[in-house]
């Protein structure tokens, strides 16, 4: 006897697996190129959205959220203008180090200039704009899900980058028919940080250590400048030991 495979819209798999992954705020602007997200967002139980009034403000109240809770937050926006808004927001979490999660709306696949990249157009869609090349400098990952199946890996890449290392803000465009997609979950490939991450080179480090050592010894006043990557890394405790037995203010 015949089974029937078990399939779930892609948006609704994004919306289980940020609850499932602790996320419980998305701060959301409403837009046709992020139909399928929003109505998955609004359906799923675990989440709660927000709607301000502009995708600055989104993107902005994201910050806010993290800095008050120490909570990551998701955006999600719509195709065009409705993400070229968050800029401004997008950019502050860049500098400041602060994790955060993007999800963009995008016209169907076919409809986008990534479909015909021998044209050359700057526009093919309604409403499209190559945001995944515009954020990418202020992004610790950003990429267009061209494969439904692809998603599980990049929501899992997405989530590990922003909150792994130094912080921040991270982007996944998804078009239309992506959204739409029915998948079967259980052959979404995983991403395993440990096979893409580079290894710290503890050596090189200690040898970095060794040289800062001799040069304060030589300092007639060495002075600690710390900047707020100690508490990113929560790293207080050790500063303070550091700090107290080096004697140097």
């Amino acid at each position: 006897m015949a089974t029937h495979m078990s399939t779930i819209k892609v948006t609704d798999y994004i919306c289980n697996y940020l609850s499932a992954r602790g996320i419980r705020d998305i701060f959301m602007i409403s837009g046709g190129g992020a139909m399928h997200l929003v109505d998955s967002v609004g359906r799923n139980k675990g989440l709660h959205y927000w709607c301000p009034h502009h995708e600055q403000a989104a993107a902005i109240a994201a910050e806010g959220y993290f800095r008050a809770s120490g909570r990551v937050a998701v955006v999600v926006v719509t195709s065009g203008p409705g993400s070229t808004n968050t800029l401004t927001g997008v950019i502050g979490q860049w500098l400041d180090s602060i994790p955060a999660m993007y999800i963009s709306g995008q016209l169907k696949r076919k409809s986008t200039i990534s479909a015909f990249p021998r044209l050359r157009l700057r526009q093919l869609g309604d409403q499209e704009i190559n945001i995944v090349d515009i954020v990418k400098p202020v992004t610790k990952y950003a990429v267009m899900v061209k494969n439904p199946y692809t998603i599980r890996y990049h929501l899992e890449k997405a989530l590990y980058l922003s909150t792994h290392g130094r912080p921040g803000p991270v982007w996944l465009d998804i078009p239309l028919d992506v959204q739409a997609a029915l998948i079967d979950e259980k052959k979404c490939a995983p991403y395993h940080p440990e096979r893409e991450e580079p290894r710290a080179d503890k050596k090189k480090l200690q040898q970095q250590v060794a040289v800062l050592l001799r040069r304060m010894q030589r300092s007639e006043r060495p002075v600690f400048f710390a900047g707020h990557g100690i508490r990113l890394a929560e790293a207080e405790k050790l500063f303070l030991q550091l700090i107290n037995k080096l004697q140097v203010p």
